[in-house]
């Protein structure tokens, strides 16, 4: 009888696969920083892309009708509520903001058309006083990715639901409870000044501001010294909303930080110490953040982008000392200059804020 020898096949061992899986996972686990980090720094850059398309179409509004657009708008003298729906009302009076305003340089000239924005107020839209307009919040809600950073991590969606406008004029009149806007994460600058207008002087030395459109011989500190546009995030600092303000008369959460920010705050404060809706000190709310590690992307006058970081030189404010009373004073007095021996006031992040402070910072930062 012929002898056959049995084929014998051997299979892994379960130790073999534990090996095999345990190799795998540490080479997993080494390789994911690297595309963390190389998905970061595409989304990083897609930020800076979107801020330098909105500094380029702030640029185009100011070569169509030589200015900047108001960074939002306050009417004290004007009636709020639409004709026949009750009595003048000053605050809460919903305006447009600057980013409503350059949407036709944004390629959104048909939504700008939609709102009306040339022939109606924020609160008159919002209160259905436009004909062709009956319910505007598809609209007031659009997602506008150039407003959006791709880093930001908007646990509300797509909707800015903390500086929501319950409580505006034209959204009771609409019967819109508390209404969200889209959200944006790019916010103008205001400058220094963290107080209202009235209280300011009527000039906060940023390059955007309420009533008062700059233009860019305004900008005497040089272009690619001064900020123009920065970001804010959304789960720390509550970002904005690219609808405009609720309340233009104040500084609050839903006056014209929705639009714009300042330099009085810290970049990146953190909550804690310090609330991001705190207005004694100044909370994030009004300042400028995001969520790329080490700093915030800003787009300058000139129309180029920096990445500035949280270690840039600050000053910050303190109640006590009121190392923010160079606000009260006019731009380039000497007393607030880095001179030895005396406190240094003007800081490097204020001196970006300041468009006319008389001391340009050059390439120092």
């Amino acid at each position: 009888m012929a002898s056959f020898r049995r084929k014998q096949h051997r299979g892994f061992t379960l130790v073999e696969l534990l090996v095999v899986i345990a190799i795998i996972g540490v080479l997993v686990s080494m390789l994911m920083p690297a595309v963390q980090s190389a998905r970061e720094s595409a989304r990083k850059m897609q930020c800076s892309n979107n801020l330098h398309n909105l500094a380029i179409a702030l640029h185009n509004y100011h070569d169509s009708l030589n200015f900047f657009p108001n960074g939002s708008f306050y009417n004290g003298d004007s009636i709020c509520r639409p004709e026949g729906m009750g009595p003048p009302v000053v605050d809460n009076c919903e305006q447009w903001g600057w980013q409503v305003l350059i949407l036709p340089y944004v390629e959104q000239q048909n939504l700008h058309t939609r709102l009306g924005v040339d022939y109606y107020k924020l609160h008159d839209v919002l209160a259905a006083a436009n004909p062709g307009l009956p319910d505007p919040r598809e609209l007031l809600q659009m997602k506008l990715a150039l407003f959006q950073c791709p880093s930001d991590a908007n646990t509300n969606g797509e909707l800015n639901a903390t500086r929501h406008f319950g409580g505006g004029q034209g959204t009771i009149i609409g019967g819109w409870g508390n209404f969200q806007g889209g959200v944006t994460n790019y916010v103008a600058n205001r400058g220094t000044e963290y107080r209202d207008f009235k209280l300011a002087g009527f000039d906060t030395h940023g390059v955007f501001m309420e009533n008062i459109a700059k233009r860019m011989q305004d900008i005497t500190d040089g272009t690619s010294n001064t900020f123009m546009v920065g970001e804010r995030d959304t789960p720390i600092c509550h970002s904005g909303t690219w609808m405009g303000i609720r309340n233009p008369a104040g500084s609050g959460t839903r006056g014209f930080y929705n639009v714009l920010g300042n330099v009085h705050v810290k970049l990146n404060q953190a909550d804690p110490p310090i609330a991001w809706n705190d207005t004694t000190v100044g909370g994030c709310y009004m300042g400028f953040s995001s969520l790329h590690p080490g700093g915030a992307n800003f787009a300058l006058c000139d129309g180029s982008v920096r990445f500035i970081t949280n270690n840039i030189d600050f000053t910050p404010f303190v109640p006590s000392a009121q190392l923010h009373d160079y606000d009260d004073h006019i731009p380039k007095d000497a007393r607030y200059a880095s001179n030895p021996g005396q406190t240094k006031v003007y800081s490097v992040y204020s001196r970006l804020g300041r468009r006319n402070d008389g001391f340009p910072i050059g390439g120092e930062f």
